[in-house]
């Protein structure tokens, strides 16, 4: 009996053990991000920050006007497609940029196109969303632009992030994920119909809508 009573606890031990381990909450769900899902054509709205997103157009090519210091027109083409994300962003109480924007595709999540030029100092030739700093009170429209095959289009969700993992490159919380940013997550409503006719028509020579 006594043995029986032994096998017994251990088995209950083990249960108990699997159940915590199962109960514990990952690193990423402890620390962020904080979302909130929403769907195209919907204000998103976030403590730091508002999106709507008010269309989706693609493009094979994108043509870039002349610039300064005798910079000629360009045509720019996709690798795949490109996705252009147009919204209106505002800011909720201080001056900031929204820092990370991306898309989630079955493929993968796909970062902001670094094809139009620009860096972190400079501006590309047009100013897209990425590289505005908001001002609160004083919301701006305009586009994300995004290079992905076109089998990734269908069932897209753009993502904004009022904090980019680079705000914490050094120190203990190096690479850690974004920790208690907010993040709005925003269906593009993009079905396996949509994606082929948006693969279809996609632009050639497209002009990007300047933030404004």
């Amino acid at each position: 009996m006594r043995r029986l009573w032994s096998i017994l606890l251990a088995v209950a031990l083990a249960g108990a053990a699997v159940a915590l381990q199962a109960g514990h909450w990952s690193y990423d769900r402890a620390y962020g991000p904080f979302v909130r899902n929403g769907k195209i054509g919907r204000m998103v709205t976030e403590p730091r920050f508002t999106v709507q997103v008010e269309q989706v157009v693609t493009a094979r090519t994108i043509r870039v006007p002349e610039g300064p210091y005798g910079a000629r027109p360009q045509v720019i083409p996709a690798n795949g497609v490109f996705v252009v994300v147009i919204a209106t962003v505002a800011v909720r109480r201080s001056p900031e940029y929204v820092a990370a924007a991306r898309l989630d595709t079955r493929y993968g999540h796909y970062a902001l196109t670094d094809k139009l030029g620009g860096s972190g100092l400079i501006a590309p030739r047009v100013t897209t969303l990425g590289y505005v700093r908001f001002q609160p009170g004083m919301p701006r429209r305009g586009c994300y632009v995004f290079d992905v095959p076109p089998g990734a289009l269908a069932g897209a969700r753009f993502v904004l992030s009022d904090r980019d993992t680079e705000d914490a490159a050094f120190g203990h919380y190096r690479d850690d994920p974004v920790r208690f940013s907010a993040e709005a997550r925003v269906d593009l409503d993009i079905s396996a119909a949509d994606a082929t006719r948006l693969t279809r028509t996609a632009a050639t020579g497209y002009g990007l809508p300047e933030a404004s």
